[in-house]
C-alpha cells in the first residue's frame, strides 16, 4: 500500500468514526485500532525492499550511487571464474600491495601507457592448455563473408510466411556467415575436420608486436558453427558473443561448447599463467557464450592467502574401492568411515578413533572412551528439539551445580543439598507422591549439624576452643546416652540446656511417660508432665507441691482446676525427763509434711 492509498484509508476511517451506541472512549479506541491495522500493512519485509541493510548481506537491482566513493579490499562479480579462459570481473590487491584486475574488455579512448606489457595467446597450446570435447583446432588461412539474402519471386516481391518471418536463401539459419578456411592437407598429413554444426568456436589472441603501445586491442571472437566442409567451417555473423571481432587470417580457432549436444559441452583448462595459476579447471554444460557456473571441479592457488584450493561442485568420494575407509559428500550429507579421524588447529582437536571420540575446542571438549563420556566445560546446556531448556550443568563457588526443574531417578545420593540461596525448602517426593528408602549422608552437614553414624550432632566452642555446649540426636551410643543428649558449661553465654516457652491448653511443654497411657488434662497446661518417677539429684525448689499421697489429698475438676485438702500444719513438742535434767523434742509439720 503506497502513501496516497494509506491516507485515503485513514480519512475514511476517521470520517466513519461515529457509530451508534458507542461512547467516546469506545469510538476513540476503535478508531485507534483501525489506524494501527492500516499502518501495520507497511511491514518490515516491505521496508527491506526499500532500504539496504547494514547488518547482513543485501542486494539491489537498481543503480547504486556512492557519492563518497568506495573503499574495499576487493571487488568481484558473482559470475567470476579465474584464469585466462574465465569470466566475470575481479579487482583486488595482492600480497605485495599491487592492484590486480581481471576483465574481458578494456577500452582506452585517448591514451594508454604501460610500464610493462606481457602479451599472451590462449589457444590449444601455450601458457594455458585447453582440452576440448572434440579436439577440433585449426588456424585460419582465408576468410569469406557470405551474405544471407532474402528469397524473391519474379515479380520482385519477397517471401513472407504466415508467422511474419521472411524467407531467406542459404547458407545460414541465423543470417550471414563467415566462411573460415584452414589447411586440410599440407602434403605430409591430412587434417580431419572435427568441427560440427552447433559447435561454439572461440579464438583469442593479441595482435600487436613486442614493444608497441599504440592500437592495443585483444582480438577475440566466440561464434556458432552453422555449416562445415572438408577444409572450412561457417560461423554465424549474428549468433555470437557480444562484442566478438570478425575472424581473420592467422586466428587459431578451437571448439568450446555446443548449443545443444552435451557431448561437446565439456572442456579442461590447464594454466600456468595468471590469477590462480597454476590451475586446473573442469567445465561441463557450456551451451552459451559464458563459463560462469560451468566449472564443476577446480584446483588452483589463491595469491591473497597463499594457499591452494580444491573446489568440487557436486558429489565427492575420497577413499578405497571397498568402502572400508572413505569420506563421501552427497545430497548435503557428509559420511565418514575411518579407523581414526584427527582434526586440529593447535588449540582445537577432534579425534575420532575406532572406539573413542575426542572433540577439543580449547579448554572445552567431549571425550568418549569405551562406555564413558567426559564433557569439559564451564557450562553445559541441554535443550529439547524445540529449543527449550532441559538442564544446565555449571560451576558455582568452585562446586558443580545441576540446574533443572525436575529430577526423576531411581537412586539418588546427595553430598550437599542446598537451595539456590543456600537454604532448602519444599517437599521431597517420589514420582508417585511418596518417598521411601535410605538417604546416606555420613559426614555431611545440615546448617551447623553434622551427620555421623546415624546421629545429628552439633558442637559449640568456647574462647579456648573447648566444647562449650553440644547436642546429639539419634540412637544411643552406650548405656549412659539418650536419644537426645545435651551438654553445656558456663564458659559461654547461655543459661539453659533446654528452653521451652509456650504451650497450647491441654498440653505440656515437657512430657515423659513410661507407658504413654496417661496424658495431660485437655483443660490445663503444664510446664512438665511426667507419668513415672522423678529423681532430683540435688535441691528441688518449688512454690507449691501438690501430692495425692503425702501431706495433701487433691482431685482434678472438669474445668481443669484442683480441689485439695491440706494436711496438718503444726509443731508437736514433748519433754523427756532424764534424771534431773529434762530434754525437750519437737516435730514441725507443714501441710502434713515433716519439715523439721
Amino acid at each position: 500500500m503506497d502513501s496516497i492509498e494509506m491516507l485515503k484509508e485513514l480519512s475514511l476511517l476517521i470520517r466513519n468514526a461515529t457509530k451508534s451506541g458507542e461512547n467516546t472512549a469506545e469510538r476513540v479506541g476503535r478508531t485507534f485500532v483501525g489506524i494501527v491495522d492500516i499502518l501495520s500493512t507497511v511491514t518490515l519485509d516491505k521496508l527491506r525492499k526499500i532500504f539496504l541493510q547494514k547488518d547482513c548481506e543485501d542486494e539491489t537491482k537498481y543503480l547504486l550511487k556512492l557519492l563518497g566513493g568506495i573503499i574495499s579490499p576487493f571487488l568481484e562479480s558473482p559470475d567470476f571464474v579465474t584464469g585466462m579462459m574465465g569470466a566475470g570481473m575481479s579487482f583486488y590487491s595482492d600480497e605485495n600491495g599491487d592492484s590486480v584486475g581481471w576483465i574481458d574488455k578494456f577500452y582506452v579512448r585517448k591514451k594508454a601507457i604501460f610500464q610493462l606489457l606481457s602479451i599472451m595467446e590462449t589457444e590449444l597450446a601455450g601458457a594455458s592448455f585447453m582440452f576440448n570435447a572434440s579436439g577440433a583446432r585449426a588456424t585460419i588461412t582465408k576468410v569469406e563473408f557470405i551474405e544471407k539474402k532474402g528469397i524473391r519471386f519474379r515479380d520482385g516481391k519477397g517471401v513472407k510466411f504466415s508467422d511474419g518471418k521472411r524467407g531467406y536463401s542459404s547458407p545460414g539459419t541465423y543470417g550471414s556467415v563467415y566462411r573460415c578456411y584452414f589447411l586440410a592437407d599440407d602434403g605430409e598429413k591430412a587434417i580431419e575436420n572435427r568441427f560440427k554444426p552447433g559447435n561454439l568456436v572461440r579464438s583469442q589472441s593479441f595482435n600487436i608486436k613486442e614493444g608497441a603501445y599504440d592500437g592495443v586491442s585483444n582480438h577475440y571472437w566466440w561464434r556458432l558453427v552453422e555449416n562445415v566442409g572438408d577444409n572450412w567451417i561457417e560461423v554465424s555473423v549474428n549468433h555470437c558473443d557480444e562484442g566478438s571481432d570478425i575472424p581473420k587470417v592467422g586466428d587459431v580457432m578451437v571448439q568450446l561448447g555446443d548449443i545443444a549436444d552435451p557431448d561437446y559441452q565439456a572442456a579442461i583448462v590447464l594454466s600456468a599463467y595468471g590469477d590462480g595459476a597454476p590451475s586446473l579447471t573442469f567445465y561441463q554444460g557450456i551451451s552459451s557464450y559464458s563459463l560462469s557456473g560451468k566449472d564443476i571441479v577446480s584446483i588452483g592457488y589463491d595469491r591473497l592467502t597463499k594457499e591452494g584450493y580444491f573446489n568440487v561442485y557436486g558429489k565427492t568420494y575420497i577413499g578405497n574401492r571397498d568402502k572400508t575407509n572413505y569420506i563421501r559428500l552427497a545430497s548435503g550429507e557428509i559420511e565418514v568411515r575411518a579407523a581414526r579421524i584427527l582434526l586440529s588447529n593447535g588449540e582445537s582437536v577432534v579425534d575420532v578413533a575406532e572406539k573413542n571420540i575426542s572433540i577439543k575446542l580449547g579448554a572445552t571438549g567431549i571425550d568418549i572412551e569405551k562406555n564413558e563420556i567426559v564433557i569439559s566445560s564451564d557450562k553445559f546446556k541441554i535443550k529439547s528439539s524445540e529449543g527449550k531448556g532441559i538442564a544446565v550443568f555449571t560451576v558455582k563457588n568452585g562446586k558443580p551445580f545441576l540446574l533443572t526443574e525436575c529430577i526423576d531417578v531411581n537412586s539418588l545420593k546427595v553430598k550437599h543439598l542446598d537451595g539456590a540461596d543456600g537454604t532448602f525448602s519444599g517437599e521431597l517426593k517420589a514420582a508417585k507422591g511418596t518417598f521411601s528408602g535410605t538417604i546416606s549422608a555420613d559426614g555431611a552437614k545440615i546448617g551447623g549439624f553434622t551427620i555421623d553414624n546415624g546421629s545429628l550432632n552439633w558442637k559449640g566452642r568456647d574462647f579456648f576452643g573447648n566444647d562449650s555446649r553440644s547436642i546429639r540426636i539419634g540412637v544411643p551410643t552406650d548405656d549412659n546416652s539418650g536419644m537426645i543428649d545435651i551438654n553445656f558449661n558456663g564458659a559461654t553465654d547461655g543459661k539453659f540446656g533446654v528452653k521451652v516457652i509456650g504451650s497450647n491448653d491441654g498440653g505440656a511443654c515437657i512430657y515423659a511417660s513410661r507407658n504413654g497411657t496417661s496424658k495431660p488434662h485437655s483443660s490445663n497446661t503444664y510446664a512438665g508432665y511426667f507419668d513415672g518417677g522423678v529423681h532430683v539429684n540435688g535441691n528441688l525448689y518449688t512454690n507449691t507441691i501438690l501430692s495425692n499421697e503425702f501431706g495433701t489429698g487433691w482431685s482434678l475438676q472438669a474445668d481443669g482446676s484442683y480441689t485439695y485438702k491440706k494436711g496438718a500444719t503444726r509443731t508437736i513438742s514433748w519433754t523427756i525427763q532424764n534424771g534431773s535434767i529434762p530434754s525437750t523434742y519437737k516435730l514441725v509439720f507443714e501441710n502434713g509434711i515433716l519439715v523439721d
